[in-house]
C-alpha cells in the first residue's frame, strides 16, 4: 500500500495526540514505513515551545538507545568483512576488562549485554550534567577516566550463573573497537558505512550540526509541572550507546533497510543472514506479567506481538525518548520520538500505533495499556458492608497503594500486580507477619469488588 487508510489515519493521530496531552509532551513525530517506503509521517506539537514552531517528521530527535541497533551494525560489517569476530576476546582491542573475573568477556557478550558486567551508571552523570542534576562530579571526561572507570567495576562481574545485565558501558566500548579495527572515530565510521549509504544526510552525533539544524527538537526537562529548556546531552563517551539525533522520516528508512534484510534501495549494508542473527535473542530484556518474554539479540529487542514477531529497539536520553520496530509477517514499521521523559514511552506507544494499523485495540494487545487501563479501573474509594469499614486504592506507576480503615485501626499496603487477565487483577503484597497476602479485584463492567484478608470492599 502506497499511503494508511483515512480511518487508521485518523484513529493514529487522535491516539498520539492524546498521548501528548495526557503526558504534557510538547512535541513528538511518527513515521509509518513497509519495506518500499514511507506510508504516514507527521510531526505533533512544538519543536520550541516559546516560538511555538510546530514539530516535523524531518524534526531531529535524540534517538537514545536506539542507537545501539547502528552500533551493532557497525559490529557486524566489520565481522562480515573479517576485520574482527564477534566471538573475540574484547582484550584483543581494549584493555578495558583484562582484569574482570571468568573467561575473557567477548565481542558478542556485550552485544547481548550478557557479559555478567552490571551497570557501572556510566551514561547517567554524562547525561545529566547538562540538566544540572544528579552525580554529576563523578570523573567521566576522557577515554582514559572511561577506562579508569570500568576497570574499577570490573571485579564486579557475575561469573557463577547466566545474567542479563543491560550495560551502556559496553556499547561503548563497542565503539572503542570499531574505533581500533578502523581507525576512525566511532561517528565517522557509522557516518560513512551506515547513515550516508541509506541517505541519513542529517542524522549526526555532532553537537554543532544539531545547534544549526533549523528544524531540530529543543530539548526540555520537566521541573516542577512545567517544560524547562536545556541542553542535550552530547559526549563523545554516549555515541555508541545512545548519541545520535535523528528524525522518525531518517529512523524509518533505517527501519525499511532492517526490514529488507539489510538492504535499502540498492544499497547493502548487511548480508540478510546477519540481521537475522542480530535478531535473534540471546538474554531476556524483561517478563510481562503473562510470563512472555522480551529477547535481546545484538542491538535490537524481539518480543511476540499480534501473532507475529516484532522486532526493535528503544531510547531515553532524559529529554528525549524514541523507539523504532517492525513486524516481520505483516512487514510494516514504525519509528517515533519525543521530548522530555513521559512515563508512557515511545516503547510502549510505538507497538499501539502498530496496533492501531493492524486494526487492533492497543488496550487489547500492549501490556502498558492492558495493565494501566486495569490499575486506573480500581483505583478509587471502597467501602465494606454498612461502611463499618473502607478503604481507598491509589495507582503509583505501575503497582497500587491500598490504605484500609476500620475502627480498629488501619494499615497502607503496597500491591505488586502478578496477575491481569480478561475481568480480574490479582496482586500481592508482604503483611508485616512475613506472610504474603494477594489482593483481588474482580472487574464488571462500572462495578469492582476487592477482596483482602476477611473482607470484601466495594468500590463506591
Amino acid at each position: 500500500m502506497d499511503s494508511l487508510a483515512e480511518s487508521t489515519q485518523s484513529d493514529v493521530e487522535s491516539f498520539v495526540a492524546e498521548w501528548l496531552s495526557d503526558h504534557r509532551i510538547p512535541s513528538a513525530a511518527v513515521a509509518v514505513v513497509d519495506p518500499d517506503g514511507t506510508l504516514y509521517a507527521e510531526g505533533f506539537g512544538a519543536q520550541n515551545l516559546e516560538r511555538n514552531e510546530p514539530a516535523t517528521p524531518d524534526t531531529l530527535f535524540g534517538i537514545g538507545s536506539s542507537t545501539k541497533s547502528l552500533t551493532a551494525v557497525a559490529i557486524m560489517q566489520l565481522a562480515e568483512d573479517d576485520a574482527l569476530s564477534i566471538q573475540d576476546p574484547v582484550s584483543e582491542y581494549i584493555p578495558h576488562l583484562d582484569d574482570a573475573p571468568g573467561d575473557p568477556v567477548t565481542i558478542r557478550e556485550l552485544l547481548t549485554h550478557t557479559s555478567g558486567m552490571p551497570s557501572d551508571g556510566m551514561a547517567g552523570p554524562l547525561i545529566t550534567r547538562p540538566l544540572g542534576l544528579g552525580h554529576v562530579e563523578v570523573p567521566l571526561s576522557s577515554d582514559d577516566d572511561f577506562r579508569r572507570h570500568v576497570q574499577g567495576a570490573a571485579d564486579r562481574r557475575v561469573t557463577d550463573r547466566e545474567t542479563f545485565f543491560y550495560y551502556n558501558g559496553g556499547y561503548t566500548m563497542l565503539g572503542k573497537i570499531v574505533e581500533a579495527v578502523t581507525g576512525d572515530s566511532y561517528a565517522e565510521y557509522v557516518t560513512e558505512h551506515v547513515l550516508d549509504p541509506l541517505g541519513m544526510a542529517r542524522s549526526t552525533f555532532d553537537r554543532e550540526d544539531f545547534e544549526d539544524d533549523d528544524d531540530a527538537m529543543t530539548p526540555y526537562v520537566k521541573q516542577d509541572e512545567s517544560s524547562t529548556p536545556t541542553d542535550f546531552p552530547f559526549d563523545d563517551l554516549i555515541h555508541a550507546p545512545g548519541g545520535m539525533v535523528s528524525s522518525v522520516r531518517e529512523m524509518g528508512d533505517y527501519t525499511r533497510m532492517l526490514m529488507n534484510g539489510g538492504s535499502l534501495d540498492g544499497e547493502t549494508l548487511l548480508p540478510e543472514a546477519a540481521v537475522e542473527e542480530m535478531s535473534t535473542p540471546e538474554g531476556a530484556f524483561g517478563t510481562y506479567l503473562d510470563g512472555s518474554e522480551v529477547g535481546y539479540g545484538y542491538g535490537l529487542m524481539t518480543e511476540s506481538f499480534l501473532g507475529d514477531r516484532m522486532v526493535g529497539h528503544g531510547g531515553s536520553i532524559s529529554v528525549s525518548n524514541f523507539w523504532f520496530g517492525y513486524l516481520e509477517d505483516a512487514e510494516v514499521g514504525v519509528a517515533i520520538g519525543c521530548t522530555t521523559s513521559p512515563e508512557a514511552h515511545p516503547m510502549t506507544v510505538g507497538p499501539a500505533l502498530l496496533s492501531l494499523v493492524q486494526g487492533a485495540d492497543p488496550v487489547e494487545t500492549v501490556p502498558y495499556f492492558e495493565l494501566t487501563a486495569a490499575l486506573d479501573a480500581v483505583t478509587g474509594s471502597y467501602e465494606t458492608y454498612r461502611d463499618i469499614g473502607s478503604a481507598t486504592v491509589e495507582r503509583d506507576g505501575g503497582t497500587l497503594t491500598f490504605t484500609q480503615e476500620s475502627g480498629v485501626g488501619g494499615v497502607e499496603l503496597h500491591l505488586t500486580p502478578e496477575t491481569l487477565e480478561d475481568d480480574l487483577l490479582v496482586c500481592s503484597t508482604v503483611m508485616a507477619a512475613g506472610m504474603r497476602q494477594p489482593v483481588r479485584f474482580e472487574l464488571d463492567g462500572d462495578d469492582v469488588t476487592c477482596f483482602f484478608e476477611r473482607s470484601r470492599f466495594v468500590k463506591a
